[in-house]
């Protein structure tokens, strides 16, 4: 097997031996080349630089890793030659018949794109990335069928929906399969028949009365009192019918009634005025598809009421009156 030459070399150890046969070499080096025993003498100062140096790096488990690694490159690079170039690679082997330490030079910044590992290494990376792509392509053909549900029934579903649709009596509802909605019996390629409704809530906190902004009139906006229960208020339109949406009033929270619009954005206007009770809810149903927004106001009623006629408040006469004529 091709050698080359490296720091074991240089300290004259086996490229396995144990840290106490590394040091006892050293120690053996160092004492006969040692400047202080040969000064003048170039050689002697020269070796024993590279001898310093080898034993930095063999003493360091870190850096005698790095080092085996590139040994084992560069050999595996000099065998490939003596294989493919003759005696240009053997060249490069040819070792001195007499020991004498000289410099290794360090691996090559690129060096590691020689070694077979690497290029293992990027062929298992580009399998890998190629069997992800061809996974997430076309999932339903490689991947289980629990995992890989591409959204449609396998065959033999639509075949049994399809069976128990004819068997249906006429005008049944039956079970579609895949999508869980019905279809009528017979028609297992018709559309479903699915409404939609949007469903939205208001809840009303509750909070003390507040005499600046509540309602302190004892007659509602269109002049007649107050319902008994909640309603919507006599004398304004029920606008925006439809079947696509509904609003439900929470108002059991909160012990006061509230007067509430519901105010259309896009036409600018209120469509619904209705009065909920207090402690109750109200359901503000059959409204068109739209933006909206609901607006509600606190009725002062008994005490509270009471509390805010004196002063710098309306009287529940002025307040009735500019109501009514507002």
């Amino acid at each position: 097997m091709a050698k080359i030459h490296t720091h074991y070399d240089n300290l004259k150890v086996s490229r396995h031996a144990p840290q106490e046969v590394i040091r006892a070499a050293y120690k053996a080096l160092s004492q006969k080349y040692h400047p202080d025993k040969n000064q003048g003498d170039e050689r002697a100062a020269r070796i024993m630089a590279i001898v310093n140096t080898a034993y930095n790096i063999l003493s360091d488990p870190v850096r005698r890793k790095e080092h085996d690694d590139w040994i084992a490159s560069e050999e595996w690079e000099v065998e490939w030659l003596e294989s493919t170039h003759g005696d240009e690679g053997r060249e490069r082997t040819r070792a001195d018949a007499q020991w004498e330490p000289r410099q290794v030079a360090p691996p090559p910044r690129w060096r590691f794109i020689r070694q077979p590992q690497w290029w293992g290494g990027m062929l298992a990376c580009f399998a890998g990335g190629a069997a992800l792509v061809f996974f997430l392509l076309d999932p339903p053909r490689v991947l289980p069928s629990a995992l890989a549900w591409g959204g449609k029934p396998p065959a033999a579903s639509i075949s049994e929906s399809t069976d128990r649709a004819s068997q249906a009596p006429a005008g049944q509802r039956v079970d579609a399969g895949a999508d869980g909605w019905a279809r009528p019996a017979g028609q297992s390629d018709a559309p479903p028949d699915v409404k939609a409704l949007a469903v939205t809530q208001l809840v009303v906190p509750q909070r003390a009365p507040d005499c600046d902004t509540d309602l302190q009139s004892q007659l509602s906006p269109n002049g007649d009192p107050w319902p008994a229960q909640s309603g919507y208020i006599d004398g304004y339109p029920i606008g925006n019918q439809g079947e696509e949406m509904q609003v439900l009033v929470d108002n059991s929270g909160n012990p006061s009634p509230v007067l509430v619009k519901l105010y259309d954005l896009d036409r600018h206007s209120n469509v619904r005025h209705a009065y909920v009770s207090g402690r109750t809810k109200f359901l503000i149903d059959r409204l068109a598809a739209g933006k909206y927004e609901v607006r509600y106001q606190n009725i002062l009623v008994g005490g509270a009421r009471a509390d805010c006629t004196g002063g710098r408040h309306l009287s529940l006469n002025e307040t009735a009156a500019h109501d009514a004529g507002g």
